[in-house]
Formats: structure tokens, C-alpha cells, sequence
């Protein structure tokens, strides 16, 4: 069976990132005398990302990626995304400019896109339900059919407003690699699925649109 994945900010050929992200560094157990040789440190996280990234999605899979994908250059970068497995759709992020002449590598290149599930693709999701997701590489304040029960979908952030999006109710959330919910795997689609389904079952509701409504009305927004 096909599967669909999306992810956020790999930020392959990135030494910085290994500096910022503490468990990064855990992951490839890298001490702070590895992280002196700097080659050494990013070709490591650059193994292991193309080891998660083959190991979860087949090459018959669908991923969306949502930005920040290699700070190399545009020789480097093709290279990288011939290794990768699975029909790729990239949303753009602010660290994308190797990928300027590489759309022909993705099946669809956005800025934001709107995709739609039901349960004639997936028989986990409720059959009164369709499971509509904007996504983009940052997060949004509002988008596009939030009030009738679209959920939000970004990365850029590494994890860190993951306490903000579950404090502020809305369906939103951050599915880039360094996230709570991702916790540097990549994530199924079902998993994302299932992360908002909770959000609405806690408030009661049967359906995203539901609990949107309910959360609009709390929050004094006309629908």
C-alpha cells in the first residue's frame, strides 16, 4: 500500500544546525571534539538523514517536504535528492535557494498547498470526515478554511512553539524533524491525523469542522 509522509528542515549539509540542536548531536553521538571537524560532523548527519529518509519512505510513497532542505550547493543538493526515495512535493522555505532549478525533482513545488484526505484513500480516517491540511513552511496565524475545520501544517520552527500551538487550541502544528511530535522520525500521514483526531475527541467533538466552530465561538471570530 502507498503512504504518504511529510516532514520539515533537514537541513542537510547544515554544521549549524548541529550546534543548535542539542539532540541532534545525541542522535550521531557526535562529542564536542567531533564537532571540531567540521566535514566530519555534517557528512555523519547527512548519512543518517538519507538513512531515515530511505529506511521510511518507498520509493512508490508520497512526501511532502516542507522546506529547509540543504544548505549546499545546486551540484551537491541534486545529488542528494537522487538518492531519495518516493514522488516528493516541496513546500518552499527561507533555506531553498539550492533547489532554484530542481523543480523537476518534486511533482508540485508551493509556497502553501491545500491537500485533502478521506477515507476512500485511507480507511483510518472517519468516514464522515475529510481530513483537509494547509501546509507551509511557517506557521500561520489563520489559513484558509480554518473555520470549517482545516489544520494548519508547518515546520521552521525546530519544536520550539510546540507549547504556544497546543496552549492556543487551534489545529495546528509543527511536523518539521526537531519537533515533540516528530522526535526525528518522519511522520505518516495517519500520525498527523491522529494527533489532531485527539484535539477534537478532548473538546467532544465528532468532526474538525465541529470542533472549529466550537473554538471559533470561544474565541469571538465570526464564521
Amino acid at each position: 500500500m502507498q503512504n504518504t509522509w511529510i516532514t520539515s528542515d533537514f537541513h542537510f549539509f547544515h554544521y549549524n544546525i548541529l550546534k543548535f540542536q542539542e539532540e541532534r548531536r545525541n542522535i550521531l553521538g557526535l562529542s564536542e571534539l567531533d564537532m571540531e571537524n567540521v566535514n566530519e560532523a555534517v557528512e555523519k548527519q547527512n548519512q543518517w538523514l538519507i538513512e531515515l529518509w530511505n529506511k521510511t519512505v518507498k520509493k512508490q510513497d508520497t512526501i511532502y517536504f516542507l522546506g529547509d532542505f540543504s544548505f549546499a550547493n545546486r551540484e551537491n543538493t541534486e545529488k542528494l535528492l537522487r538518492k531519495l526515495n518516493g514522488k516528493k512535493h516541496l513546500i518552499v522555505g527561507n533555506h531553498d535557494k539550492s533547489l532554484v532549478g530542481l523543480e523537476n525533482y518534486f511533482e508540485s513545488v508551493n509556497q502553501i498547498k491545500e491537500v485533502k484526505f478521506n477515507y476512500k484513500q485511507y480507511d483510518w480516517i472517519d468516514s464522515n470526515e475529510t481530513f483537509c491540511i494547509e501546509i507551509c513552511h511557517y506557521p500561520l496565524l489563520t489559513w484558509n478554511r480554518r473555520t470549517h475545520g482545516s489544520c494548519m501544517v508547518h515546520g521552521h520552527c525546530h519544536g520550539s512553539i510546540d507549547n504556544l500551538n497546543i496552549q492556543s487550541n487551534e489545529l495546528r502544528v509543527d511536523v518539521g524533524l526537531d519537533s515533540v511530535l516528530s522526535n526525528y522520525k518522519i511522520l505518516n500521514i495517519k500520525d498527523v491525523y491522529s494527533y489532531f483526531c485527539n484535539i477534537r475527541n478532548n473538546a467532544g467533538c465528532e468532526t474538525f469542522q465541529e470542533y472549529a466552530e466550537q473554538l471559533m465561538n470561544k474565541q469571538g471570530v465570526r464564521m
